[in-house]
C-alpha cells in the first residue's frame, strides 16, 4: 500500500495542497523547502500517512471477518453494526476534515499576516512544505481522537442502555469530555468550538433519548 501510494505520490501531494488553496484563494500552491531532500522525506511521509490510514480500516474489516465464524448471532450482527459505523463514520469523518475543518484552520491562522498589514506590521508568509505536512496531519489526529471518543461513547451508551441512572451520572462528565475535545480539535475561536460543542451534544441528547425509547419499549412488549 505504501509503494502504491508512492507511486501515486505527486497526486496525493496536489490533492493535499488544494484544500489550502480553496481557503486562501490562491492561485497557484506553492512552499518552500530548504533542504535538498525535504521534498523526498515529505514524499515518504505522505505515503505512510495515507497508506497508513487504509490499512488500519483494511485490517480493522478483516479482524472482525476472521473471528465472525465463531461467533454467535447476536454477537455478529452486534459487532456487523459496530464495524460498519466505524468504516461510515471514517469516511464522513475525513470528508468533513478535507472539506471542511482543515481548511477552516488553515483560513484562521492564514488571516493573521492580512490583519497585521493594516496594523503598519507586514507578514509575508511563505509555508515549508514539510511544516505544512505537519500541521496537515496533526489537525487529522486530533479530528481523529475526537471520533475514536465519539465511538467510544456509542458502544457505552449501548452498554447501559438498561441502565439508563448510569448515562444519567455520567452526562456532565460527557458534556466536559466534549467541551474539551471541541476546544483541541477546532480552531481558537469561540465560535467554532461552540458550534462543534453543541452538535456533539445535540448527537448525545438524540441517542440518550433513542436508549430510553428502545428500553421503554421493551419494557411494555
Amino acid at each position: 500500500m505504501m509503494l502504491n501510494c508512492y507511486y501515486s505520490k505527486e497526486t496525493l501531494l496536489y490533492c493535499i495542497m488544494g484544500f489550502s488553496v480553496k481557503s486562501s484563494n490562491m492561485d497557484l500552491p506553492f512552499f518552500l523547502t530548504t533542504d535538498v531532500a525535504e521534498v523526498f522525506v515529505a514524499y515518504i511521509q505522505l505515503s505512510y500517512y495515507v497508506s497508513n490510514q487504509i490499512i488500519i480500516i483494511f485490517i480493522f474489516c478483516q479482524t472482525f471477518a476472521f473471528f465472525s465464524a465463531g461467533l454467535y448471532i447476536f454477537e455478529y450482527i452486534y459487532l456487523k453494526t459496530v464495524t460498519v459505523f466505524t468504516v461510515f463514520f471514517w469516511m464522513v469523518l475525513v470528508t468533513v476534515f478535507n472539506s471542511l475543518i482543515f481548511p477552516t484552520s488553515w483560513e484562521f491562522f492564514f488571516k493573521f499576516q492580512e490583519f497585521l498589514s493594516f496594523q503598519n506590521l507586514t507578514f509575508y508568509f511563505e509555508a515549508r512544505l514539510n511544516e505544512y505536512l505537519i500541521f496537515y496531519r496533526s489537525m487529522f489526529y486530533l479530528c481523529n481522537l475526537v471520533y475514536q471518543t465519539l465511538i467510544l461513547f456509542f458502544i457505552f451508551l449501548d452498554i447501559f442502555k438498561t441502565n439508563l441512572l448510569t448515562i444519567k451520572k455520567f452526562r456532565k462528565f460527557f458534556y466536559f469530555i466534549f467541551l474539551t475535545l471541541s476546544t483541541v480539535a477546532t480552531p481558537p475561536e469561540v465560535i467554532y468550538q461552540l458550534l462543534t460543542s453543541i452538535c456533539i451534544i445535540i448527537i448525545y441528547e438524540l441517542l440518550t433519548i433513542h436508549m430510553i425509547f428502545r428500553v421503554e419499549l421493551a419494557d411494555f412488549k
